[in-house]
């Protein structure tokens, strides 16, 4: 069964590892969310929550998890501008 990793602010599951890793931390492309903070699970349970419009609650509850310092930021912090 295949995991998937969801950003824990916008519900994307478009995320990687931030710094190939060396930081710990993962870099959602959608929302620009980076922190060590990350929600997996199976793909079939990712869309069974979205297909029943549950994604959103339950991301209600893993957001109030996330430290302040690691929501989403303007902007991802390495871009030049």
């Amino acid at each position: 069964m295949k995991r998937v990793l969801v950003c824990p602010v916008c519900g994307s599951t478009d995320v990687e590892l931030d710094t190939a890793g060396i930081t710990g931390k993962f870099y959602c492309k959608n929302c620009g969310y980076v922190g060590s903070f990350i929600i997996e699970m199976d793909e079939s349970e990712y869309e069974k929550l979205k297909e029943a419009g549950e994604l959103e609650r339950f991301l209600e509850k893993k957001k109030a998890n996330v430290p302040e310092e690691e929501k989403k930021p303007e902007k991802y912090p390495y871009e030049n501008p």
